[in-house]
């Protein structure tokens, strides 16, 4: 069945920055119509017209009372349900998220605890779908995958042998791309699949923190694989279909300029890049091919990346597929939303061909039986050497060896594949407990009289995922004490900034101390802690250059801890952006910038005030000779009559010139707050890169010291 790609697209709401800075939204959407309007704050001499996109969905989220909110069960009920239809269907499905960094992609596939996302919803309902159809004579099977592509590399989130070491990416003649070791695990129930991912997600937060990534810089891609079986209960007879769904949440998109990557996030950036690179001419040449143009060329780059070589059957080829663009609805990421809604906008005219996998096991696997007896006869009569054309002995030993390993893993029972995900998930759990995490099921649910810290992120899916118990004494430190005689951490951290023994934690008659080893780099709430300190529910700590928790005290010593330093607002949240700001503010409050900045806004403040009391005199002035001319005791000659046109003479200030003047003066202020506000952004994330930068120096026993300068050109003064 050919089929064009669905096409959908979802803005979200406005984020605390932005609502700070009174960000225009320069997005709205009518039924199946997206448009974008060009920003009035951008240049005014070339205003644009606004561009129009049509899209299948296209899901408002930016206002919960707008009457066209998409809510996470609207989406899912337009975009999710399909999918899960073809999936049962028997067809393989895919859907797959783009957009910026911050944009809602994996707030949209994964959500939270109170608004679960696509991947979620779907596996709920894929068992109570399963529950509802399963007879004697219909039986389903259900295993699920997980990874994340980072830097071109795959890594396995659900199996802790390899979570360290990257997989090869093959593809075989039969199956298709694969990941060569990737562990695909049965389940039988949402809970275990619900299970799967948290682990999954704290394996993936693990790994993020250990490399600094301030969002979710990597790839992921959660896979279900349904299997139906049919038996005919007179004549015995079975017959299978096997359907793939592939949910993927795809790196942001945004541009190194955007980010201010340099270095290794630069390089980071361009890897995610190239696979997006790689995805975007993907979709041109399938988009190319559908137009019907004799002169495109028929060369696909699939294999010139992981992402497009394991999408491959996804684009183009045997999928049933939905593409979800998520917008920022801010207009200081506009050239972002217009770079996104193109891609969107050439996906949709990609046509795959979807089939029905019947019995496709049975046939694959005579076709890997078959296989492997040629090779092996191939082994027998070859030499180290080959004429050209010709495979190697070598070649063909790899070749054997893929092919069999193949044929062990399809021709495992389901009693088999059950044994191996019990293993693989004991496994997982040991090693998330060495390094001090806990093993709890999704989300955090904790036993309330411990003490414990969990971990703050700057991407909301990998936020808050960990709890870390604390014991009477808890050592912090890193992995390098591994087969040394000295002490294992009780958590165990990695990154910039994390020394082998880097702090303790006690409790003592209830209350909690927080100690740094050697001058190791603690800071709590923003400021730097040097000597032992009390900490208290709710404060924020930072180890290292970027380890970010927040303390949770039983609810018992809660009255007796001093809360003061929580924020007083419920519209605060103690999050990793407000753990970064406070530390930021703290350490930067004596710095010469800061300083500079608040004489620039006092100066403003200073030039607005003279300019509304020349203002205020100048209408006093303007008010006082109108009164004198409409004076009755003004004296008028009896040969000159009243002539209303000696108003003329007053200076000009009609009322259309004075709200332009008004106009003017607003349009100036706001556009000082703004640009003042994305210097302080600007600022910020310059400070905590030139930290990085002096921690990396510091411990390449470097004799560099950076800082940050402000340089403000006098034309901009005036």
């Amino acid at each position: 069945m050919s089929d064009k790609i669905k096409v959908a697209v979802r803005v979200r709401p406005f984020n605390r920055r932005e609502l700070e800075l009174a960000t225009e939204n320069v997005i709205e959407m009518n039924d199946s119509q997206t448009i974008l309007k060009y920003p009035a704050t951008l240049d005014k001499m070339e205003r644009k017209p606004p561009k129009m996109f049509a899209f299948d969905h296209c899901f408002y989220s930016t206002d919960p009372v707008a009457e066209n909110f998409a809510s996470q069960e609207l989406v899912f009920k337009d975009v999710g349900r399909d999918i899960l239809d073809n999936a049962f269907q028997g067809y393989n499905a895919c859907i797959f998220a783009y957009g910026q960094t911050g944009s809602g992609k994996s707030y949209t596939m994964m959500g939270n605890q109170e608004n679960k996302g696509i991947i979620p919803r779907l596996c709920d309902e894929l068992f109570a779908s399963i529950a509802a159809k399963q007879t004697d004579e219909l039986n389903y099977k259900v295993e699920v995958s997980y990874m994340e592509i980072y830097n071109e590399k795959v890594h396995d989130l659900l199996d802790p042998k390899t979570s360290k070491q990257s997989l090869k990416v093959r593809e075989h003649n039969v199956l298709g791309p694969y990941v060569d070791g990737l562990s695909q695990l049965a389940v039988t129930s949402f809970m275990d699949i619900d299970n799967l991912m948290a682990e999954g997600n704290k394996s993936r937060t693990v790994a993020a923190t250990n490399m600094n990534s301030e969002s979710s810089r990597s790839h992921a891609v959660f896979t279900v694989v349904l299997t139906q079986t049919l038996i005919d209960t007179l004549s015995g007879v079975t017959g299978e279909k096997v359907s793939r769904v592939s949910l993927v949440d795809l790196a942001g998109s945004e541009r190194a300029v955007k980010t201010g990557a340099v270095g290794e996030r630069l390089k980071e950036g361009s890897n995610i890049n190239k696979s997006l690179t790689t995805l975007g001419l993907v979709i041109s040449k399938l988009a190319d091919q559908t137009s019907g143009s004799k002169n495109k060329d028929k060369f696909v780059p699939y294999r010139d990346s992981v992402l497009t070589w394991l999408l491959k059957d996804n684009l183009g080829g045997n999928s049933k597929t939905v593409m979800l663009a998520t917008l920022s609805p801010a207009a200081d990421n506009y050239e972002e939303t217009l770079s996104t809604l193109r891609y969107a906008d050439r996906a949709k005219r990609i046509v795959n061909h979807a089939v029905v996998n019947e019995d496709p096991n049975a046939r694959i696997i005579r076709e890997l039986r078959m296989e492997v007896e040629t090779l092996r006869e191939m082994l027998k009569h070859a030499t180290g050497t080959s004429l050209p054309g010709e495979m190697k002995r070598v070649d063909i030993h790899d070749k054997l060896a893929e092919s069999e390993n193949l044929m062990k893993q399809i021709s495992q029972t389901w009693e088999e594949k059950l044994e191996k995900t019990e293993q693989i998930q004991s496994e997982r759990q040991q090693a998330l407990e060495k390094m001090g995490i806990s093993v709890q099921d999704s989300g955090i649910k904790v036993e309330k009289n411990k003490y414990y810290l969990v971990n703050l992120n700057a991407d909301p899916s990998l936020n808050e995922l960990l709890v870390y118990y604390l014991k009477e004494v808890t050592l912090i430190g890193g992995h390098n004490n591994e087969g040394t005689t000295k002490q294992l951490p009780d958590i165990q951290l990695m990154g910039l900034g994390i020394q082998p023994e880097h702090c303790l934690i006690t409790i003592e008659d209830g209350e909690l101390f927080m100690a740094p080893i050697d001058s190791a780099r603690c800071c709590v709430n923003g400021s730097v802690a040097t000597e032992k300190t009390s900490l208290n529910h709710g404060d924020r700590i930072l180890w290292g250059n970027h380890h970010f928790f927040r303390v949770n005290c039983p609810k018992s010593n809660n009255n007796n801890n001093n809360l003061s330093s929580e924020p007083q607002t419920p519209a605060q949240h103690l999050d990793y952006y407000y753990a970064q700001e406070e530390l930021m503010q703290n350490e930067f409050s004596n710095n010469p910038i800061q300083a500079a900045i608040s004489r620039l806004e006092k100066q403003h403040e200073e030039d607005k005030q003279v300019a509304l009391e020349k203002q205020r005199q100048e209408y006093e002035k303007q008010f006082q000779q109108l009164r004198n001319i409409l004076s009755p005791t003004t004296p008028y000659a009896p040969y000159a009559p009243f002539d209303p046109f000696r108003l003329g003479k007053l200076p000009p200030n009609t009322p259309n010139a004075q709200l332009r003047v008004e106009k003017w003066a607003q349009e100036r202020d706001e556009m000082f707050k703004r640009s003042l506000g994305q210097l302080k952004t600007d600022i910020v994330r310059a400070n905590s890169l030139v930290q990085e930068a002096n921690v990396l120096a510091e411990e390449m026993n470097k004799q560099t010291k950076f800082s940050v300068t402000l340089q403000i050109p006098p034309a901009n003064l005036s």
